[in-house]
């Protein structure tokens, strides 16, 4: 049946409160409505209500859409003309009909009479009758989403599934539970999540298998996706090979949709439905993992989307009974009290085991897996002690392709199986949705276990129970593999089975395998001892041991300190972090911790990560106190103090600003936790403790090279915005502050702006506690108040004290400048000192113009060179005492050389005051100094009375300097008066202007970035062509592909010259051996509107022409072109061909995109399928006649190759992509 045939069918059975959910919302996508009220259905049902109209839209002009609606198969002529009339009667509906611009009337009768039809529409012009047949054709073809969320028709090849089924599928698997039953004892939670939902863009939910997960997720789904009208899907969790082309459907049909995912770790197209939504606004996605995949998972995600992680906290034993009771009539006490007890927080487990043992003994369980074993022996009893085997095999490998070499088959066919049973058994498995099997375009034919419950019993009941094999040598069988498979089945047995006795299975097995496993490649010991170090602690301590031992030393302490990337890359950091947790083994990891740090044989980023907010706090959330982490501070304090190592300085830098942030991975609160990125403490008694304590740490070096830094960590611990701190914030500081009182004379003990603020600021958050203020400020002098005061008066923060320089005596102001002059070269106050010295030598310009002069020469000359020149102040002393009698105050105690900034701006005060000739020539003679000082905008002032100035300053300029900024002599290359400028007084003599040019892009390669300088010089000396090669020839890659590709908007400009530069440029590159990587930067690929162009098209045929008989080059000009949008490549390559009637190019051309091979985020396969249109459409656009019959033959081979990459993408998609 068809799909348009199954939309029909079921608009014939739909009954009327699901014909009006999808009436709403077929109407509000087919007239593009922006909004829709419901007055025929209840609100959150598929139940209808009296109503008229059924559904109404108010437009943006306030006039209104009418909507009714009716299923009726009996007399739907009255109803139809019934309804009419209703929309249209005041009296019903409240609305003055002039108002009403459209009533569209909705109907579920097949082939309605033409008369009706008439009789209808005759009431009034402005009606409209849809009916089932228009409706259905445009679900098919417009709206598919729409037919599946509503109609449960299959959306496209059904890589996506509606909710309904989805919960009607897990009533029929036997390895799932019943999704329809009502969600219990989950009220806070479910509360969060959808509110999570409406504030994030991706929500994970994570939890210990059986926790509930898929339940709270899609109820939480439903109820944001009905009450925002947003579509919702499922990700069918079987492999799909058609996922690519649906997600293409349904972006294309649904503006706002909603997804989830159920069991993303197992997802194999994550990435691109990842990369889809960070790139589509009107779509949300919600992924369910069990808790022992989170890591790989949300590190996924988030190198995509900001996402909010919710860690759902197993259920109670009390609620697992509760829920047995009243959802599956279990009435045995004893028997709900002991599958409660032992499922240890697994629903699912309880659930499964509990109905088939209602009325059994049950004495017998003992462990989780024995729940597991009751439930799954009976679900698999259809099948025999053999298949049953072959299906453990399956899961322990998860994927099996049927090819000689294959670990997984190797094994099959050791055990006796033949290839036609393997094959026998998986199709009835495929049948059964237990695993999904795929075909590949060689016949080999692969097997991939999808059901994942018994996935994880098979597993443990293989190894852990019945002893079918040796985990050991499992785990020396497959540690060399891609994803090495007995890293999935240890996960599966600890968390889904796990129990004391599992537990120590596993780990007699580790034991074996390591013995072995140590000795061989590094990456694949350290993978094992990584993921094994809680079975194997000991091994572990003396593993990482001899590692740190073995490798070289060195100082990575600016690395860490200036890193803001991270890595858990490093065994030796892995291992002592995880086993600082363990009480047992706590005090040798962490000595092994402070060792590895010591000895700096890690990467910086390494460090970050062990010191940084995934590392730095101790995994266990339900403690209240910070035990491990004071632990970690004072090692690291008394190690520095031991040996004065620089790393342990900066590891514990890094480490107290991780504590004092008072973020980590995760919080627990109310059983629920929650990750936003990081996320913030609570703030308690004990977490002040160990911000004191960071600062008791960080004391030990206060006195050292890194005091500079953590005094600021100090400072701006304790700092807030405004005026006075939030009395919270105070308490919250105080609390920290009052254990550590003693230090304050370690962190605060300069006479400087900074120890002030920090000192008032420590007083107010006491003041703020009604605590008497600890610190005295009799220490600092009355200018430090004075210059901090200014300052703030300059801050964009409300802080006290604020003076403004009007206020000051002069006296206190000239003190006040040296403090200033200080708290500039502090970079965190370089913005309002700057501000505040410009302001106080105003007001002392102001006040004493006589002697201000000298007063700023000698504040100048003891600054840094990088001071700010005091314009205002200067401006007001150029009028008051004469420019040039400040010119030679200023001069005869500042050296010109040490801050040529100031002079420049006294030259400019002389040029627009009319300069003398003993003034233009001192501004020549400053030349001298190879520096650039005066731009053409500040020469053009002066040329109009000194003609031929700017030619005469340009020619000693260009001789003279050797610096990086000649490029501001230029100004601004999208100014055109800039531009013009260099028509008007370089016309007669260029080479000055050329010579500077040059000069200019030396020091700034990117300074012309639109290249109209260049372009005015060409049209000024076309000689200039041949300098420009050997310029561009001398350009790195980088700078190079970057001039190249601005270039490439030559080929729309008019101008001859800069078309000749470009040419000239694309046949030195066509010639060169390696000319292939640089071509593409000479066309505009991504520029649509040069691609459209007469001209560009005019002149690319000249350049095929002229090369047809080059086949390379027509290649190199193909591989070009490769990235241009669709419609310009074919075209391209259409020219390309038809002007080839010989075919030399033939198998030399580029068809496909250079990205043609897509990307996670974009998907793989819909670019593939991209190029097979695109070679269509060229065959189709070639010439008709014999000598293109070649060239049609090699376009059918290149698709013929292409649908091969199809059939092999995949396949290792089905494979994960290994």
């Amino acid at each position: 049946m068809s799909q348009i045939n199954q939309i029909q069918e079921e608009l014939r059975q739909i009954e009327g409160g699901r014909f009006q959910t999808l009436a709403n919302q077929y109407l509000y996508r087919r007239y593009s409505l922006n909004n829709i009220i419901e007055l025929g259905s209840q609100c959150g049902t598929d139940k209808t209500t009296t109503g008229v109209p059924d559904m109404y839209s108010v437009g943006e002009n306030g006039h209104y859409l009418f909507a009714a609606y009716t299923t009726s198969n009996s007399d739907i002529r009255n109803k139809l003309l019934n309804d009419a009339k209703d929309c249209l009667d005041r009296s019903k509906t409240g609305i003055n009909p002039q108002l009403i611009d459209r009533i569209i009337l909705c109907h579920t009768y097949f082939r309605l009479s033409p008369l009706v039809l008439e009789e209808v529409r005759a009431i009034d012009p402005r009606i409209e009758i849809i009916g089932p047949e228009t409706i259905a054709s445009d679900l098919d073809g417009k709206y598919p989403a729409l037919a599946h969320t509503v109609l449960g028709v299959p959306l496209g090849k059904g890589s996506f599934i509606a909710p309904d089924r989805f919960i009607e599928r897990s009533l029929n698997d036997r390895f799932s539970t019943d999704l329809s039953k009502l969600l219990m004892h989950r009220d806070s939670e479910f509360s969060v999540i959808v509110e999570s939902i409406e504030q994030n863009k991706a929500v994970v939910i994570q939890g210990q298998s059986g926790s509930g997960k898929t339940k709270i997720a899609l109820d939480a789904c439903l109820s944001f996706s009905k009450r925002h009208h947003w579509d919702l899907l499922i990700l069918d969790s079987r492999y799909s090979s058609h996922l690519d082309d649906d997600i293409e459907l349904i972006l294309s049909e649904s503006e706002n949709i909603i997804l989830l995912v159920d069991d993303a770790n197992g997802n194999l197209s994550l990435e691109h439905l990842l990369g889809i939504c960070l790139e589509n606004k009107k779509l949300k996605i919600v992924l369910t993992c069990r808790k022992m995949h989170r890591s790989e998972l949300t590190a996924k995600i988030g190198s995509y989307l900001n996402f909010r992680e919710i860690e759902l906290e197993p259920l109670t034993a009390e609620n697992i009974e509760a829920i047995l009771e009243t959802e599956y009539n279990i009435k045995n006490i004893a028997l709900r009290e002991r599958v409660s007890a032992i499922a240890n927080g697994n629903l699912r487990l309880a659930i499964m085991a509990a109905s088939p043992i209602a009325d059994g003994n049950f004495e017998a369980i003992q462990e989780p897996y024995d729940l597991l074993n009751i439930y799954m022996n009976s679900a698999l009893a259809g099948y025999s002690s053999r298949e049953q085997r072959l299906a453990e095999i399956l899961a322990i490998y998860d994927c099996c392709d049927l090819i000689e070499g294959d670990p997984c088959y190797e094994d099959l066919l050791g055990l006796g199986y033949d290839d036609a049973e393997i094959r026998d058994f998986a199709s009835r498995l495929n049948d059964q949705e237990i695993v999904t099997i795929l075909t590949s375009a060689g016949g080999v034919l692969a097997i991939r276990m999808e059901e994942q419950n018994l996935r994880d019993f098979l597993i443990c009941r293989h190894f852990a129970k019945e002893g079918n094999g040796s985990f050991a040598d499992f785990i020396l069988h497959t540690a060399e593999m891609p994803n090495a498979p007995y890293l999935k089945a240890a996960k599966s047995m600890a968390e889904v089975c796990g129990s004391a006795s599992v537990y120590d299975y596993l780990r007699r097995e580790c034991e074996k395998a390591w013995d072995e496993i140590k000795n061989r490649d590094e990456r694949i010991a350290d993978q094992f001892i990584i993921t094994f170090n809680q079975l194997l602690p000991v091994q572990a301590l003396a593993f990482a041991s001899n590692r740190i031992e073995s490798a070289a030393c060195a100082d990575v302490s600016e690395e860490i300190l200036g890193m803001n990337s991270t890595s858990d890359g490093s065994m030796p950091l892995h291992i002592s972090v995880s086993l600082m947790n363990s009480s047992e083994y706590s005090q040798t990891a962490s000595e092994l911790f402070v060792k590895c740090v010591e000895r700096g044989t890690e990467r910086a980023a390494e460090y970050n990560w062990a010191c940084g907010q995934d590392g730095a706090f101790a995994y266990d959330f339900d403690r209240t106190g910070f035990d491990l982490e004071n632990s970690k501070l004072d090692a690291l304090a008394q190690k520095y103090q031991q040996s004065h190592s620089r790393n342990v300085a900066a590891c514990l830098i890094v480490l107290t600003s991780s504590y004092l942030s008072s973020r980590v991975q995760r919080v627990r609160q109310n059983g629920i936790t929650y990750t936003y990125n990081t996320l913030i403490f609570n703030f308690t008694s004990e977490l002040a403790e160990l911000h004191a304590h960071c600062f008791r740490a960080l004391s030990v070096l206060v006195e050292t090279e890194f005091s500079r830094q953590v005094r600021s960590t100090f400072r701006q611990h304790f700092s807030f915005y405004g005026k006075e701190p939030e009395a919270e914030h105070a308490e919250n500081m105080h609390s920290v502050l009052s254990m550590i009182e003693d230090l304050f004379p370690k962190y605060i003990s300069e006479d400087s702006t900074i120890d002030l603020s920090c000192s008032l600021s420590i007083n107010q958050i006491y003041e703020t506690c009604a605590q008497n203020p600890p610190l005295s400020l009799d220490g600092f002098r009355q200018s430090t108040f004075d210059a901090l005061g200014l300052e703030n008066s300059e801050s964009l923060v409300e802080k006290e004290p604020r003076i403004s320089a009007e206020e000051l005596p002069l006296e206190r102001l000239t003190e006040a400048l040296g403090k200033l002059a200080e708290d500039y070269e502090i970079s965190d106050k370089e913005w309002e000192s700057g501000r505040a010295i410009g302001k106080v030598l105003l007001e002392i310009a102001k006040r004493t113009p006589d002697t201000a002069s000298s007063i700023i020469a000698r504040n100048i000359a003891s600054s840094p060179s990088t001071i700010p020149v005091p314009y205002e102040a200067l401006d007001h002393l150029a009028e008051t005492i004469g420019r040039k009698v400040l010119r030679n105050e200023l001069g005869a105690v500042i050296d010109v050389s040490d801050h040529p900034a100031l002079f420049d701006y006294l030259d400019l005060l002389a040029i627009k005051n009319g300069p003398d000739k003993e003034e233009l020539d001192e501004i020549l003679a400053r030349l001298d100094d190879g520096r650039t000082h005066l731009c053409l905008e500040d020469l053009e002032i002066v040329e109009p009375k000194h003609p031929g100035y700017i030619l005469k300053y340009a020619s000693r300029f260009s001789e003279r300097t050797h610096n990086d900024g000649v490029w501001r002599f230029f100004g601004n290359c999208g100014d055109e008066k800039r531009v013009s400028a260099l028509d008007s007084y370089f016309g007669s003599n260029p080479l000055p202007a050329i010579n500077l040019y040059f000069l200019a892009l030396e020091g700034r390669p990117s300074f012309d970035y639109n290249l109209a300088f260049l372009r005015c010089l060409l049209r000024l000396d076309s000689s200039m062509i041949d300098r420009f090669l050997e310029y561009a020839a001398s350009l790195d890659y980088r700078q190079r592909h970057d001039l190249l590709r601005r270039i490439s908007s030559f080929w729309t400009v008019q101008d001859n010259r800069a078309w000749n530069l470009l040419k000239a440029l694309i046949d030195e590159v066509l010639s060169e051996p390696l000319g292939r990587f640089e071509i593409a930067a000479l066309f505009p690929v991504r520029d649509a509107n040069a691609l459209s162009s007469d001209i560009f098209w005019e002149r690319l045929d000249y350049i095929i022409r002229e090369r047809i008989a080059d086949a390379n080059s027509l290649d190199r000009i193909s591989w070009a072109l490769s990235d241009c949008n669709d419609e310009a490549r074919v075209r391209a390559i259409t020219l390309i061909l038809s002007l080839d009637k010989d075919g030399i190019s033939i198998n030399d051309l580029d068809l496909r995109r250079s990205s043609m091979s897509g990307s996670p985020e974009k998907g793989f396969i819909p670019a593939k399928l991209k190029e097979i249109e695109a070679i269509e459409s060229i065959a189709a656009q070639l010439p008709a006649g014999v000598e293109y019959l070649k060239h049609r033959e090699w376009l059918l081979k290149v698709r013929s190759s292409i649908e091969r990459d199809i059939e092999d993408e995949k396949w290792r998609l089905f494979h994960g992509r290994q």
